[in-house]
């Protein structure tokens, strides 16, 4: 049997994408929200304090990471590093949290 060819530029962009995304609706989980969708739209919501500052919080924390995610992508395709592996990647996503 031959080997499977390597994933295309296009198929290690798009599994990239869905491990930013499954990190950012499990840091929404962690706080009780059903994704990141569901708990932004508490983000303007001022009738329950707690809940919009997580919505605010995982917002600023979602346009952080795709920022980090685009520039990582953009380095990579430019030759100025290599593709992270997906733990490379959740644990730059991580550092963001800081």
């Amino acid at each position: 049997l031959q080997d499977p060819p390597p994933p295309t530029a296009e198929q290690i962009t798009a599994h990239l994408v869905a491990c930013v995304q499954s990190w950012l609706d499990g840091q929404a989980r962690a706080l009780g929200y059903d994704d990141i969708k569901s708990a932004l739209g508490y983000a303007e919501e001022p009738a329950v304090p707690k809940f919009q500052q997580e919505g605010q919080a995982l917002r600023r924390l979602r346009s952080l990471a795709w920022a980090r995610f685009y520039e990582i992508l953009n380095a990579a395709q430019a030759g100025q590093r290599s593709i992270p592996t997906e733990a490379e990647l959740i644990a730059e996503m991580e550092a963001l949290k800081g």
